[in-house]
Formats: C-alpha cells, sequence, structure tokens
C-alpha cells in the first residue's frame, strides 16, 4: 500500500485511542465454541444481529452438538435468512463443528492449547474458518496478538480515505494489526467495532454509490463485451460467408470442370470407337478383297488342272494300253539268253501281270512327261 505513514496517522484518528488492555489466555474452554459461533456471526455485522443470532441458536438447540449434526439449512432458517451472509456463515458454522468433532470426537478447543502458538492460526484455518473469525478467536481465546479486521471495516476506512483505494482486506487486516501492540489488540478490535457502528448510516449510502458505480462500470464492460462479441460474430457470420461463397464457385467449376471432362471423355470414347469400327471395316475389305483374290486363283487353278487332265488321259491311256501290249507280247515271246537259269525260274514262276503293269507304268510317266513339255 502506497503512502502507508500517511494512512497510519489519518486510521489512528479515525479509531481513536487503543485504551483497553486485551484478555488472557481462557481458564474456561467452555466459553470457546460460544466465542468461536459468536466470531463467525459477527463478521460484516453488529453485535446486536449476532446476540440475537446467538439467542436463536440458544433456543433451538440443546446443546452444541445437536448444533452439529444440523443441516445447514435449518440454521440458515434459525439465525433468519436476512442475517447478513446468513447461508455462508449456516455452512461455515456446520463444516466447522463437525471438522473439530471428527478430531477429537467432541466438540471443542482444548486441543489447540496442546499447539505450538504459530501452529494455531493455521489450524483454525484449516477447520474452515474465515481469517476475522480465526483472529477473534486467537485474541479472545488464545491471547494472541490479533486484531479482527471484517469487510466493513475494510469498507469504512476506504471511504474516509483511511487507506488506498482499493486495498484488498488482507492488506488491511496487516495495516490494522501493525498500529497495535500487543498490548493494545483488544483495544484496537473495540474501537474498530465502535467506529464501523458510528459509520453506519454513511457506509450504507457509500455501499450503495459504490455498489452503483461498479454496476454502471460492469454495464460498460457488459456493453463492451457485447459489442466486441456483436462484432466478432458479424465478422465470424462475413468471413463465414465469403468462405460459403467461395465454396459453391468452387463447387460449381468443379462441377463445370467434371462436367468438361466427362465430355470429353465421351467424346474420346466415341472417337475410339469410330477409329476401331473404321479399322475393322478396313481389316473387313482387304480380308474380303485378299479372300476373293484366293478364291479366284484356287478356282482358276482347279478348272486349268482339269483341263490339263482332261487334255492328257486319253492319250496316256492309249499309250499305256500300247505299251503294255508290245511289253507283253516281247516278254513272252523273246525270253532273255543272257538271264541266268535263277532269273528265267523267278520270271517263269511270277505272273507275267505284274511286270507288264510295272513297265505300263514307266512308260505311262514318260509319255506324260514329254506331252507336258511339248505343251510348254
Amino acid at each position: 500500500m502506497k503512502n502507508v505513514k500517511a494512512y497510519e496517522k489519518k486510521t489512528k484518528k479515525l479509531l481513536g485511542a487503543f485504551g483497553k488492555k486485551g484478555p488472557q489466555e481462557l481458564k474456561d474452554m467452555d466459553q470457546a465454541i460460544p466465542i468461536l459461533i459468536e466470531s463467525i456471526l459477527l463478521e460484516n455485522s453488529t453485535e446486536t444481529k449476532a446476540k440475537k443470532a446467538l439467542a436463536a441458536i440458544d433456543a433451538e438447540y440443546l446443546d452444541f452438538n445437536d448444533l452439529r449434526v444440523s443441516p445447514a439449512k435449518e440454521i440458515h432458517n434459525c439465525i433468519g435468512v436476512d442475517y447478513p451472509q446468513s447461508r455462508a456463515k449456516s455452512h461455515m458454522l456446520a463444516d466447522v463443528l463437525r471438522a473439530i468433532f471428527y478430531k477429537t470426537s467432541k466438540v471443542s478447543l482444548e486441543y489447540i492449547i496442546e499447539m505450538p502458538k504459530r501452529e494455531r492460526p493455521r489450524h483454525l484455518a484449516e477447520l474452515g474458518l474465515s481469517s476475522f473469525a480465526v483472529s477473534m478467536i486467537m485474541l479472545r481465546v488464545f491471547g494472541g496478538r490479533a486484531v479482527p479486521v471484517d469487510q466493513d471495516l475494510a469498507y469504512c476506512l476506504e471511504m474516509d480515505q483511511g487507506v488506498h483505494p482499493g486495498t484488498t482486506l488482507e492488506q488491511v487486516a496487516k495495516f490494522v494489526e501493525k498500529l497495535a501492540s500487543s498490548a493494545d489488540c483488544y483495544g484496537a478490535y473495540l474501537a474498530s467495532r465502535k467506529y464501523i457502528a458510528k459509520s453506519a448510516k454513511a457506509l450504507a449510502k457509500w455501499k450503495k454509490a459504490r455498489q452503483a458505480e461498479i454496476d454502471k462500470l460492469e454495464a460498460i464492460e457488459q456493453a463492451k463485451a457485447e459489442a466486441a462479441a456483436k462484432a466478432k460474430a458479424e465478422k465470424e457470420a462475413k468471413a463465414k460467408a465469403r468462405a460459403e461463397a467461395k465454396a459453391a464457385k468452387e463447387k460449381e467449376r468443379a462441377r463445370e470442370q467434371a462436367k468438361a471432362e466427362r465430355k470429353k471423355a465421351r467424346d474420346a470414347k466415341k472417337a475410339a470407337e469410330n477409329k476401331v469400327k473404321k479399322a475393322a471395316e478396313k481389316a473387313a475389305e482387304k480380308a474380303a478383297k485378299k479372300s476373293g483374290k484366293k478364291a479366284v486363283k484356287k478356282t482358276a487353278k482347279k478348272a486349268v488342272k482339269k483341263t490339263a487332265k482332261k487334255a492328257t488321259s486319253k492319250p496316256v491311256k492309249k499309250a499305256a494300253k500300247k505299251a503294255t501290249k508290245k511289253v507283253v507280247k516281247k516278254a513272252v515271246k523273246k525270253p532273255a539268253k543272257k538271264a541266268t537259269k535263277k532269273t528265267v525260274k523267278k520270271v517263269a514262276k511270277k505272273p507275267a501281270k505284274k511286270t507288264a503293269k510295272k513297265t505300263a507304268k514307266k512308260t505311262a510317266k514318260k509319255t506324260v512327261k514329254k506331252t507336258r513339255g511339248k505343251k510348254k
């Protein structure tokens, strides 16, 4: 906090003298739990309201153990729904009493006496107590150096310019505690409660004005946030529209391209089919021409052969017959003189017809060759 010395003078003037000496550590620890309950109820409230809430709890519950097992909702209804921070304090009260019972199996703070003094505030905070309630118990039960500071005191000091605007509750608590010595802590606490009670009306107006200012700032921030969100939404909508238009354009382009490709494929297919068809027709025509030529040649050859056969068959037959007769006559009438007896016997045994046939065939072949030679 800035300008600490200036604020110290101002705060001491606002709180007044810390005349009364603080209490020592309690000898009767049965009074510790009532002080704990009062510490919870007194934060950001008045002593009158706190005493009234304590009386309602005493009338409603048999003992502290009965209070411990009660639901927070019932405690909330008991102390009053209009009590400052009633719901939060009801839950804190129920949770702290249960935490104490889980530690010792009874609702008592006697076990904390055995702890080192520096460990006590930390342990009380671990039970679920607020910083105001921890300071109150340390001051009134264990006689420690602590000044309970709640949000109302912090607001009063800020309203009267006793602390720098925007100072946190923790910073104010440390600041006020430094103002008082160990002997003056209880006096500082009483002075702060008196100062809060004196400033109650002015504090209520200041809180209202402060809340209005906060609401105004929040409304401005909300309007800015909404405007920013709207601008962002519009920007996103435009970007989305552009993206959709681009996507539609790309889709149309792709569709046209696909259409062109399909047409190109159809044309290519048609051209290929026409090419194949023409090639097939050409091949068929060529094959037809070739087969026609072959047929003509074959027919011509057949005709030539037939004619040649007819022309040569008659002379050959006649010549063969004459040659056969001649050979037979020669073979019968003039046997070979030079042939040996063995040959004569073989010739005599074999029929004369076989020899005649062979000789006739040879003669016929020679005659055919000669005839073809003359024609050529």
